[in-house]
């Protein structure tokens, strides 16, 4: 009887600390995962942004936000000021681009512009540190703000 007992007990013991471990795994993996968001420089004093008329819809993959622009993945730049002009939320994987809310799949028409990335190039350094180099396409979109549909 003692014998049942201890052999009912060990079994119990090891299938919590199996189910624990791989729990514990399942959380590290999903933390891991982080965007790299980019952004273009603006002036300091009139924060002021690129004109054009930008459109397209957001597309998140592998931890890189894009614009889907007429079939061209292109990565998104966001402005650099004023500060928290933009939040990204990483559980949701939503912008809030000045109080407008934009889920993956959402489709954005605003002012901006577009920039050509080249790779290790004296220019694109900066963009360069600011995130995962993979992200970059060779295309840019700058978004921006002032006129939010």
């Amino acid at each position: 009887m003692k014998m049942i007992l201890f052999f009912l007990l060990s079994l119990t013991l090891t299938s919590c600390s199996q189910y624990s471990s791989n729990a514990s795994t399942q959380v590290t993996k999903s933390v891991t995962t982080e965007t790299s968001i980019f952004t273009y420089d603006v002036s300091p004093t009139s924060y002021a942004q690129p004109a054009a008329s930008v459109s397209g819809v957001f597309f998140w993959k592998e931890g890189c936000i894009y614009l889907l622009d007429n079939g061209e993945y292109r990565t998104a730049l966001f402005p650099s000021l004023p500060k928290g002009i933009f939040k990204w939320d990483e559980a949701t994987k939503t912008l809030n681009l000045e109080g407008h809310i934009f889920k993956m799949g959402d489709k954005i028409v605003t002012n901006g512009g577009w920039l050509t990335y080249v790779p290790n190039s004296n220019g694109d350094k900066a963009l360069e540190a600011q995130g995962d180099k993979k992200c970059l396409t060779p295309s840019l979109t700058m978004i921006g703000t002032s006129s939010l549909k």
